[in-house]
């Protein structure tokens, strides 16, 4: 467990721990430029995040990563362990199987309770990323949102969902309730170049914005303020190379 910081040598600012969570589908609807993507964009952000954060030296970032498929799995790290932001790399994410999505941000929710989190943490950072339909049954999504929702740290998580491909092959509604923020909505990667950009965006600035401590009381939950996402302008290639 990570419940408390270790002493500090004298000189060295504290650092506080910010906990950051990938759920990533990998079910065969995935398959091809999707998870190419995916496995792309994560690998390539993780040097600009470092980058980022060389300002915030008072902040320590921590990764983990959940996959899912036919079930959900840590990808990265588990339930007692997360892995350094200097020392995390992506492996490998093959597609294959349905969508259980219940079951990922189960797995999340029970990791978000204060047994498991930083004491003294930032507010974590949760990215979803999927292009289907929850193929678990419907209540148990619904319960999984609930228990995400009643855990200390799951109210206080940034939680955001990228939904990639056409609108037609995922349910934004049951995205849109994965996510904290209601007026950011479901980020829509239409091409890989958007999906690129959404992963900058929801990794480098939201940690940024998150590592400032910046909240607001929302209906008794407290976000992190964030500014927009990235409005990416289409071109030519864009429009021959969609998901």
């Amino acid at each position: 467990m990570t419940n408390q910081l270790p002493p500090t040598p004298a000189g060295e600012v504290a650092k506080r721990p910010l906990e950051f969570f990938w759920l990533a589908d990998h079910s065969s609807s995935m398959k091809g430029q999707k998870i190419a993507s995916l496995n792309q964009a994560i690998r390539e952000v993780i040097p600009k995040v470092i980058e980022a954060l060389k300002n915030h030296p008072e902040v320590k970032v921590n990764m983990r990563a959940i996959k899912f498929a036919q079930h959900a799995n840590w990808h990265i790290g588990d339930q007692n362990h997360s892995i350094p932001l200097e020392e995390f790399s992506w492996p490998e994410l093959k597609a294959g199987g349905i969508t259980a999505t219940a079951e990922a941000i189960d797995l999340l929710a029970e990791v978000l309770s204060l047994e498991y989190m930083p004491r003294r943490g930032l507010p974590p950072v949760c990215v979803l990323i999927s292009d289907g339909f929850c193929t678990d049954p419907e209540e148990e999504y619904l319960q999984a949102i609930k228990k995400l929702n009643n855990q200390d740290w799951g109210k206080q998580a940034v939680r955001l969902a990228i939904a990639v491909g056409e609108e037609s092959d995922y349910d934004e509604d049951q995205l849109l309730k994965f996510v904290s923020h209601q007026e950011i909505g479901v980020l829509k990667a239409h091409n890989p170049e958007e999906l690129i950009n959404y992963i900058e965006w929801a990794s480098i600035s939201v940690i940024r914005e998150a590592s400032l401590s910046k909240v607001r009381n929302n209906d008794n939950n407290h976000n992190v303020i964030l500014t927009p996402p990235p409005v990416v302008q289409p071109t030519l290639a864009d429009s021959n190379e969609m998901f």
